[in-house]
């Protein structure tokens, strides 16, 4: 029996059964029952009540350690006989999302504590699940309390059910911290609860068949990662939970943690159907979002006006600068879809000079904190700033929305009663002798209020012409605030609070410096519409999204690269920013193309008269609209499998992956994918692409016949030979996509980091294919075409556009072996039009 391929496993049972079962319907049942066996992802159970998870027949995991759970401050488990075994029962049942499925429920008793352990195995077989449920709650969960001389206490959990050991599928890749940070074969040493998710699989198998993840599926903000080892730390372990930093267990609490199988293996496609069942699960929406669909001009940091020091002398101040940057803009045909209003100006930063000076708090105010926002500043305030005009105003100057910035409030910001007693809301405060909080003095709204004071506090930016809000330091916004890690529920009525006020308001939110937990709380946010995954432009490296855009996607949010510049600026300084190759004229390009293909915002941010028009405008339509992949820009499996990290071209035993960085999208959908696209730089050697490499996956149909070509690799003319324009490749027996080696000549003036685009066409089974708008990163983007479709002797398509654009639409026929046509097209009146070859 062939354990990869179910159907050769179908016919081998059949006939070895039929030897056996003279009765032909009793030998197809028996059969049928083995093959899902043999195929299902399943927690097993034996008599003395130790599961392990098992796939295709496979063990997964066991789980050495048992189940514990901690109450009135101590641990009881089943191993140990203290976790008393008090009743099972099996059953059947349907979930009303993810179907039917059978029932294994125990129930102990910790002490006097009712604890009781459920795992479900799905008919689909792909997902498992397993249920931690406190039907009275418990008291004395917190294991800080318990055990306050380890400075670790704050990384372990209430309960081990799941705690998954001896895993047979020896490679993880995981996300944790600020910005979800991808972490590549850390295997148990993500934990705590700013740990998130992990994917296993075996980087030996060069068809990484087998991959499964394991998350929490809901109460998301309550949970940890776990320590890495069971209770005792007696032995590694997968053992996500309910956090142990939280003090007590509401009656009724339920956690669930889940098992999802990849249909048909692959690193992405694993983590996109894990994402897929979320989002089912949790109904997910988004809702449409300015900085997601149009080019906007920032202020953060790394900026170009950031701080707006050293502006030019022809402008009385920053607001001007802006206005005309703006206009000027708009002129050389970049219309800017909104400003995002970062800096100086959207809150009293701390370089500002107050009316009354005061001394500075103890402990240090958290960066950026804000004392008083944007538009509640007065004339007088103003005037000691860079941005003296009344915000409103200026707005309605510039001639674009404003996406406005408040991260948390200062120690001493009069929104709150603890230091205006005239105030209508009450405060919690940070506690920056918590782990990693020694810099954040801060203050937020209590959760009980977060709804009413959000729907207050963004009154006063639509006032003066928001369309979007961003937070910041999201993590530390969780684990600084006692009342939050201690709680159950209270970060998750928090951030609702803000995120439910931004939707009954119209606004969307991004969240930065966030944390997995806040990415998967997302779900149930449908205002929350994008997340920072890099570091800040400022610092260097804000091109490093491949892995931890994947969690961001899967969740059905858009990853969000920091703001760029379109050049060098002349080599500006930026106050606090070191200089660094990839802020070189020469890998300006790179930035651009990496934040147009993560679908999230476009951010520009060059000083006035230094933008490249001609790079920006290969991302945009005439109106400013983005041209953007269907699926966020990720890390190739192969390098996912090989430990692409924070150093390109780390490697796994037994796996191989480009020694460089890959990225790959794809314009169409999962059934028809009209072409694929890699984004590659640093790379050392050449590199073939893979079947595993593409996602999603080659058909059958397509594998045979592909084009590829890469972008500015000599033009494609009219009438001239496809062979000139073009390169056919096949999966099915011919030459594979290669991947050019990057350019190392002058590493400190940037050129590794110029990027190669190579995009790969389908075929029709005319032989025609249609390139799209080759002066574009995306040349088939949706919000360009629609509607492709081939027919019996060539190709049609919708093309969307602004009343008068002119737009060369390249097709070639005979599988690359014909000629090139190119459709000069006008986009009408009704800004669209069908067109056909």
């Amino acid at each position: 029996v062939s354990k990869d391929d179910p159907a050769t496993g179908t016919v081998v049972l059949f006939l070895t059964i039929m030897a056996y079962f003279p009765n032909r319907m009793a030998a197809i049942v028996c059969a049928s029952v083995l093959l899902l066996h043999t195929a299902a992802l399943e927690i097993t159970w034996d008599q003395q009540k130790n599961y392990k998870v098992e796939h295709r027949g496979s063990t997964l995991f066991t789980a050495t350690g048992g189940i514990a759970a901690f109450a009135g401050q101590k641990w009881y488990s089943s191993s140990a006989g203290t976790l008393v075994f008090s009743g099972s029962k099996a059953y059947d049942g349907t979930d009303k999302v993810l179907g039917d499925f059978k029932a294994f429920e125990v129930s102990w008793l910790a002490g006097e504590t009712e604890f009781i352990t459920t795992s479900r195995n799905f008919a689909n077989g792909l997902t498992a699940t397993f249920e931690q449920h406190w039907p009275n709650g418990a008291t004395g969960t917190s294991l800080v309390a318990a055990n306050r001389s380890d400075p670790n206490a704050h990384l372990g959990v209430v309960a081990n059910f799941p705690a998954l050991t001896d895993p047979t599928l020896p490679n993880t890749l995981s996300w944790a911290g600020s910005f979800v940070g991808a972490q590549h074969n850390r295997g148990f040493g993500v934990t705590g609860p700013t740990g998130g998710p992990t994917v296993f699989f075996d980087a030996s198998d060069s068809k990484l068949s087998t991959v499964v993840v394991l998350s929490p599926l809901d109460n998301f903000k309550a949970t940890s990662a776990g320590p890495g080892t069971t209770f005792d730390g007696a032995t590694q372990a997968f053992a996500p939970g309910t956090a142990g930093t939280i003090t007590s267990i509401p009656p009724g609490f339920t956690q669930t943690f889940v098992l999802q199988a990849a249909a048909h293996g692959g690193i992405t496609a694993a983590v996109g159907e894990w994402g897929a069942m979320l989002q089912k699960v949790h109904n997910t929406t988004k809702v449409t979002d300015i900085t997601l669909t149009n080019i906007g001009y920032q202020t953060d940091n790394g900026a170009g006006y950031v701080f707006c020091r050293g502006f030019a002398p022809k402008y009385k101040n920053c607001n001007e600068l802006l206005i005309d940057e703006i206009h000027q803009l708009k002129a050389a045909g970049v219309p800017m879809g909104y400003l995002s209003f970062q800096g100086a100006g959207s809150s009293t930063l701390l370089d500002e000079t107050p009316d009354v000076p005061s001394p500075p708090p103890s402990p240090p105010n958290a960066p950026w904190c804000v004392n008083e926002w944007g538009p509640d500043l007065n004339a007088s305030q103003r005037s000691h700033g860079v941005y003296p005009m009344d915000e409103g105003q200026f707005q309605k100057a510039t001639g674009v929305p404003l996406q406005l910035y408040a991260p948390y409030f200062c120690q001493g910001s009069r929104y709150f009663k603890r230091n205006n007693p005239a105030s209508q809301w009450t405060s919690v405060v940070s506690d920056t002798t918590l782990p990693g909080c020694g810099s954040y003095g801060f203050q937020d709204v209590t959760p009980d209020e977060s709804r009413k004071f959000y729907d207050w506090f963004f009154a006063k930016g639509i006032a003066v012409g928001m369309a979007s809000f961003e937070p910041d330091f999201m993590n530390q916004n969780y684990n600084c605030v006692p009342e939050f890690i201690e709680s159950t529920s209270n970060a998750t009525v928090w951030q609702h609070g803000m995120t439910d006020a931004a939707l009954a308001a119209g606004i969307t939110v991004q969240w930065c410096y966030a944390a997995p937990t806040d990415v998967l709380n997302s779900l149930d946010m449908p205002a929350l519409t994008n997340f920072r995954v890099s570091t800040d432009f400022c610092y260097g490296n804000s091109w490093n999204v491949g892995s931890s855009s994947l969690i961001v996607w899967a969740v059905g949010a858009a990853p969000s690269k920091d703001t760029l510049w379109t050049s060098a600026n002349g080599g500006f300084a930026v106050p606090g920013c070191s200089w660094s190759p990839d802020h070189e004229n020469i890998a300006a390009e790179l930035h651009v193309v990496i934040a147009v293909m993560t679908t999230g915002p476009v951010g520009i941010s060059d000083l006035v008269g230094n933008t490249n028009v001609t790079l920006i405008t290969r991302t945009i339509r005439q109106d400013g609209t983005l041209l953007k992949p269907a699926k966020p820009l990720t890390s190739i499996d192969s390098s996912l499998a090989a430990g692409e990290g924070t150093l390109a071209g780390a490697t796994t035993a037994g796996a191989s992956g480009p020694q460089g960085y890959v990225y790959s999208s794809y314009s169409g959908s999962a059934v028809q994918v009209l072409a694929w696209y890699f984004v590659s730089f640093k790379i050392k050697t050449s590199y073939d692409l893979v079947e595993v490499d593409f996602y999603p996956a080659l058909s059958s149909n397509t594998k045979g016949s592909l084009l590829t070509r890469v972008f500015n690799d000599g033009p494609c003319i009219n009438g001239s030979k496809a062979s000139t324009c073009v390169r056919p490749v096949s999966y099915a027996g011919g030459a594979a996509v290669t991947i050019p080696p990057s350019d190392f000549s002058n590493t400190t003036g940037g050129t590794d980091f110029v990027p190669a685009v190579t995009t790969v066409y389908s075929v029709c089974a005319s032989g025609w294919a249609i390139l799209g708008e080759l002066d574009k990163y995306v040349p088939l983007a949706a919000t360009r075409f629609r509607d492709v479709t081939c027919t019996s002797d060539g190709v049609t398509w919708t093309l969307l556009g602004t009343q008068g654009e002119k737009v060369s639409v390249t097709l070639v026929s005979q599988a690359g072996a014909g000629v090139v046509v190119v459709k000069d097209m006008t986009i009408p009146a009704a800004g669209v039009v069908r067109a056909s070859m």
